[in-house]
């Protein structure tokens, strides 16, 4: 008679997960002289200097049309209480641009994820895993066999040998729940965050 305990199940799948950060990316480059190019790059630099000038203008009158855009489309959705068709904004000069709102929604981190998870069906949860290549090498030859009953793997490894993610999104069709939510149609708007375009 043998006095082997069996210890719970551990579902890998659910260990080791990890919210997906954006990247970093390294910044530090050799140079190297090129006097061939004579004054293009300074003119390069220059040139580049007014066109990002003329862009973070561009981006503020952008940032300012998006904001009435975003009240205009609050406004229309309450009172047809339904979600507006793309429309036309002008100003006083007569000039006008196509205000679009689309079902697509800017990333969603973990904080953000508890508080649209107390809203119904405006959160979308994805996991993503995969096996850790090295330990897959390492282990390769007894895959085939239930990993947590295998006896050829360090039980140490067995917890690391599956990583995950979770991504949080916005569900699609959130736009058209501004109104079935407990918070306001403007609440619910800002916090689904809607990607807005502008089209001349």
């Amino acid at each position: 008679m043998s006095n082997t305990t069996t210890s719970p199940a551990v579902n890998l799948f659910n260990t080791n997960l990890k919210t997906k950060e954006p990247g970093t990316k390294k910044t530090d480059k050799k140079v190297i002289n090129a006097p061939s190019l004579e004054d293009k790059v300074r003119r390069f630099a220059d040139l580049k200097a007014q066109i990002d000038e003329a862009t973070a203008q561009l981006k503020m009158i952008e940032g300012d049309i998006k904001a009435e855009g975003r009240l205009q489309f609050l406004s229309e959705y309450t009172r047809e209480r339904k979600t507006p068709d793309n429309f036309k904004l002008m100003d006083n000069t007569g000039a006008s641009c196509l205000f679009i709102v689309m079902d697509k929604y800017t990333a969603v981190d973990e904080t953000k994820a508890d508080i649209l998870r107390q809203y119904d069906g405006l959160l979308t949860e994805t996991r993503t895993f995969k096996f850790n290549a090295d330990l897959v090498d390492k282990y390769g030859n007894i895959l085939s066999e239930l990993i947590m009953n295998c006896q050829g793997i360090a039980d140490e490894d067995k917890g690391q040998l599956i990583s995950g993610e979770i991504a949080y999104s916005v569900s699609k069709g959130s736009i058209d729940k501004l109104l079935i939510q407990s918070g306001t149609p403007s609440e619910i708007f800002e916090l689904i965050n809607p990607i807005v375009s502008l089209k001349k």
